[in-house]
């Protein structure tokens, strides 16, 4: 549906941009284009009304199915799922486990230590020092992270020690219809 109001909207477009170039004709050429226009607005709409009427219970096509909800946000997020992923955050924390925290990360990925700030690829995360990524105020900041007390946010959700002002923190959100972390703040 999203698609077929895409194209309408192209289509809408150019023959607006034709009616305009046309505009510099002889006045009683304008008609014409005005019934062009007004019957491409007749056939789009009517492409689109049946689809419209068919409602929600219209089944979706395998394309569909297939992809991930990428119109799922923050605020639509299932908060059971965020706190589980947030618990596969804190375990991998734990263990200074390299390659479990970059299989929950998406990227590009903030990680605001000295020097680094975006990191680009996988292979360039795995390559950090991980004595420096898994500093202890960033261990201590999440292990002290309530996995079940996390709010929605346009950034996503704020995994960190809420009592200490200013703590490391991990923030993770809704990318592409799954959960990925976003970026690695090491406080101030």
């Amino acid at each position: 549906m999203k698609r077929r109001g895409f194209v309408l909207l192209v289509v809408l477009v150019m023959v607006m941009g034709l009616a305009a170039c046309g505009s510099a004709k002889k006045k009683e050429e304008l008609p014409a284009v005005e019934e062009q226009t007004t019957e491409a607005d007749r056939e789009a709409a009517s492409e689109t009304v049946p689809e419209a009427e068919a409602g929600p219970e219209q089944e979706s096509t395998e394309e569909e199915a297939q992809e991930p909800d990428s119109d799922l946000d923050n605020f639509d997020a299932d908060m059971e799922e965020v706190s589980a992923f947030a618990a596969l955050i804190k375990e991998a924390l734990a263990e200074m486990d390299l390659e479990k925290l970059a299989d929950l990360t998406g990227f590009p990925v903030y990680v605001g230590l000295d020097g680094v700030d975006v990191v680009e690829t996988r292979e360039d995360f795995l390559k950090l020092d991980p004595q420096e990524l898994f500093s202890e105020g960033l261990k201590s900041s999440i292990e002290k992270a309530d996995p079940q007390d996390l709010a929605p946010s346009m950034a996503g959700f704020t995994l960190m020690d809420y009592d200490m002002e200013g703590s490391a923190s991990v923030t993770f959100g809704v990318v592409n219809g799954e959960f990925l972390i976003t970026g690695i703040n090491y406080g101030y």
